[in-house]
């Protein structure tokens, strides 16, 4: 009797307490504030689309952000017969923000996102793998870049 009402007391305790988390990272899509992104070298298209999905302009854009984006694709596991059997890609996100109506430079960084995949028996499927991991990579690599966004802006604005 004394152990659930002990239990029920500490359940409470946790569910009144009144946390509330300060960032959500898998919604990047609503940390974007007064900034728009341009991509300034080829990159592929899985690197486009998720910087497309994942980073919304704003209409009050104040910022604009200047990408330059690498991908390497590097070998982990090289089989006794020099075929490959693991690889890693590597996104690199180079950026500079830029404030519009001055057209003054607020800050530079760079982000990066790694996702690593198996090579299988089929090259159809290593494909859309490989693919599916650039997509991965690439979304690591944008959470990082939006945060360290954000918080120049937020010093901007302190300013």
């Amino acid at each position: 009797m004394i152990r659930s009402a002990l239990i029920l007391v500490f359940l409470l305790l946790i569910i009144s307490c009144g946390f509330k988390p300060i960032h959500k990272l898998s919604d990047t899509n609503a940390e974007n504030k007064g900034y728009s992104v341009k991509i300034l070298n080829n990159v592929s298209m899985e690197v486009i689309e998720e910087i497309n999905t994942n980073i919304i302009s704003d209409d009050n854009e104040k910022f604009s952000a200047l990408l330059t984006i690498s991908e390497s694709l590097t070998p982990l596991i090289i089989n006794t017969n020099g075929t490959v059997a693991k690889y890693r890609i590597e996104i690199l996100i180079n950026y500079d923000l830029i404030e519009i109506s001055s057209n003054e430079e607020i800050s530079s960084g760079t982000a990066r996102g790694f996702a690593q995949y198996d090579v299988g028996t089929s090259e159809v499927g290593n494909e859309d793998t490989k693919k599916s991991m650039t997509k991965i990579a690439t979304k690591n690599a944008i959470q990082l870049m939006v945060s360290k966004i954000q918080s120049s802006i937020s010093q901007a604005n302190d300013n």
